[in-house]
């Protein structure tokens, strides 16, 4: 708030200040403690779609890649390969492609293997493709307790935007803001995030594991988008 700014910190995968997005997902993760303070749990900034300015674009999350958390079919592969910023309108794409519509991928739902290799007359050598796809149904943990699939979420197909300028908080451009309810207390808070237009959604706080406010935020999401008619 005091810098009406999302700034940029210093990002120690790719060595340098970036500010990173999700597109249409609220899928950025923290680990929390088991008896989190209401101002460690998290908080969903809502903007406009644009990526003009995008430094990178990858269809998951790379520091999860960078940390070895995703299976070894994909692993294996060059990173960098997967970074789609040069195509104009990368996104867009990305979710028609695998997805179809924007409402497939919030809820990662996608063609089986046959038929998505079918429709694209996907070959042997289209591995990085078929790798994506297989990376949207593989869930659930490994037959053994090895480290593969283990911190594998929905994190592992979203599509993650890269900027290197600090996010200014502007009308028409913040679209709505998903905080604990406590924040909502406090006028400034308020009066802050209702004269930049941003629409207030609050969750209320309880006695819960905290890792399940990310799919109250979800809900939230969901039904924000289903009004605003994105979906």
């Amino acid at each position: 708030m005091a810098a009406s700014a999302i700034s940029t910190r210093f990002c120690d995968v790719f060595q340098e200040q970036l500010n990173y997005f999700f597109v249409g997902r609220p899928a950025y993760k923290k680990e929390l403690s088991a008896e989190a303070a209401e101002w460690e749990l998290p908080i969903c900034f809502v903007f406009s779609y644009d990526v003009a300015n995008a430094k990178r674009i990858f269809p998951f999350d790379s520091g999860g890649f960078e940390k070895k958390l995703f299976p070894s079919f994909i692993q294996m592969m060059n990173r960098d390969s997967f970074d789609v910023v040069s195509t104009p309108d990368a996104p867009a794409r990305v979710i028609g492609t695998f997805f179809g519509s924007p409402a497939n991928y919030f809820r990662l739902k996608t063609p089986d293997e046959d038929a998505f290799a079918g429709k694209y007359s996907l070959g042997v050598f289209d591995t990085e493709v078929r790798a994506l796809h297989r990376l949207i149904i593989k869930t659930g943990k490994p037959p053994d307790a090895s480290t593969e699939y283990k911190k594998i979420d929905d994190r592992r197909f979203t599509i993650e935007v890269q900027f290197t300028a600090d996010k200014m908080l502007k009308k028409k451009d913040l679209l709505a803001v998903v905080l604990p309810e406590p924040y909502f207390l406090d006028a400034k808070v308020t009066k802050y995030f209702r004269d930049l237009g941003a629409q207030l959604i609050s969750y209320q706080v309880h006695p819960l594991n905290p890792n399940l406010y990310y799919g109250i935020i979800y809900e939230k999401l969901y039904d924000f988008f289903r009004r605003k008619k994105f979906f």
